[in-house]
């Protein structure tokens, strides 16, 4: 979940705050609000995989579809990067990426019920 929270919180205040979002153990009701498109009162899978590929464009800075080490910084650590990285190339893919993030996802959702709260 510590992966979840910090990449979903990173990616929340990307440009707004970076070092504040990698300091924070779990997301707060006001993030979870921003992710919930719905306003169900929950983020569920496919609002956060809709979010999450939005950030991936977003954080893929020179549109290349991937992710380097250099454009993520000051979001993720490199144990996190390489963690991402499945196939070891130094380059993280949005298939990569939304993998990580949704196994996140779903290592955060307690109740099994496709909802964070």
């Amino acid at each position: 979940m510590k992966k979840l929270v910090l990449t979903a919180a990173c990616c929340l205040l990307l440009g707004n705050g970076i070092a504040a979002a990698q300091q924070s153990p779990a997301m707060n009701e006001g993030q979870l609000n921003q992710l919930d498109s719905d306003k169900s009162g929950s983020v569920s899978k496919a609002e956060y995989q809709t979010f999450m590929s939005a950030a991936f464009t977003k954080i893929d800075a020179n549109g290349d579809g991937s992710i380097s080490v250099t454009e993520v910084t000051k979001i993720l650590t490199p144990d996190q990067f390489s963690a991402m990285d499945a196939n070891g190339d130094k380059r993280v893919s949005r298939a990569e990426f939304m993998g990580q993030v949704m196994k996140d996802f779903a290592g955060a959702d307690r109740s099994g019920d496709g909802q964070l709260k």
